[in-house]
């Protein structure tokens, strides 16, 4: 009988610990082998290769997600790419995005693109990658796509900041630093105040204060601290203040966790331990940043 006592209480302890590991992913990315590798080097700043083809990286980003419990993942891509991770997502993780420089990008226009919509093909427009296009989120190419967007309820994520150094040389001739800018997307934010956005990478190492800035003048705009995670030093450097500036700014619960594992997967796993690392975030606010705050954006019920 005691030892039934001492069970029962420690079970709501226990149903906590595992709530709390739970994990949304808002920065994933997929291939199809025509794309694979196609943007990124053939190894990361460590000198670690990625995965050796698109069905090996597929998975072993699902073998992370397992692993950690990422119960959600915003997957972005070609289309074939992402219709072939939801087909094999037996677990109802994968959230469909579309990797999109252009809005035209994968032959898209309006007709189409409203009817993926409709369909649930695209559940977040992006990654939208304006800065590689030579273009900004404001332009006008973009806004069709955007009334859309605002139209269903459909979020959007914008690449901010810099993109891969040397990019500009291969495959992202028109890519400019001061395009990676977060002031660059004000006027979207203004002129669609329902639709619900978010910033990839928070401005990365360039504007990190723009980004704070901007998330304090429009409260619907949300940010994922993707690749700033992993990838190097510098950049894990730029990302701890900026958590701590956000978090003495009183934001911090609009931070959301993202890898961008690109065709790395063990990004994913690195991504989580540097996260779970910084000391002068409380366990509250890291459960803010793994699950609770992008579950708010995404609108998750339990």
């Amino acid at each position: 009988m005691k030892k039934l006592l001492l069970f029962l209480t420690l079970l709501p302890e226990i149903f906590i610990v595992q709530a709390q590991t739970r994990i949304i992913d808002m920065h994933i990315h997929s291939y199809t082998d025509s794309d694979f590798g196609e943007r990124e080097a053939a190894g990361d700043h460590y000198g670690v290769k990625g995965s050796v083809n698109a069905e090996q990286h597929r998975m072993e980003t699902f073998a992370a997600f397992e692993r950690f419990n990422i119960v959600k993942a915003m997957v972005s891509g070609n289309p074939e790419s992402v219709k072939n991770w939801k087909d094999k997502d037996d677990k109802n993780r994968v959230i469909r995005g579309i990797l999109s420089f252009l809005p035209d990008d994968h032959g898209m226009d309006i007709t189409k693109f409203e009817q993926m919509v409709k369909a649930g093909e695209i559940e977040i427009f992006g990654e939208l990658g304006p800065y590689y296009s030579g273009t900004t989120l404001s332009d006008p190419e973009w806004q069709p796509y955007l009334r859309i967007c605002e139209k269903y309820d459909i979020p959007v994520a914008v690449h901010t900041g810099d993109g891969d150094p040397g990019g500009t040389y291969s495959w992202a001739p028109k890519a400019r630093l001061q395009l990676g800018d977060p002031y660059l997307i004000e006027d979207v934010l203004v002129n669609y105040p329902k639709l619900r956005i978010y910033m990839m990478h928070a401005g990365g190492e360039d504007w990190p204060e723009h980004a704070i800035r901007l998330m304090a003048y429009y409260p619907q705009l949300y940010t994922d601290i993707a690749v700033l995670l992993w990838v190097e030093p510098n950049t894990q450097r730029y990302v701890t203040e900026f958590l701590r500036n956000i978090k003495h700014a009183g934001y911090l619960d609009r931070v959301m966790f993202g890898s961008d594992q690109m065709t790395w997967p063990y990004a994913i796993g690195k991504s989580i331990d540097f996260l779970n690392s910084l000391e002068f975030l409380t366990e509250e606010d890291k459960e803010g940043i793994f699950y609770d705050n992008a579950a708010r954006f995404l609108k998750l019920k339990e």
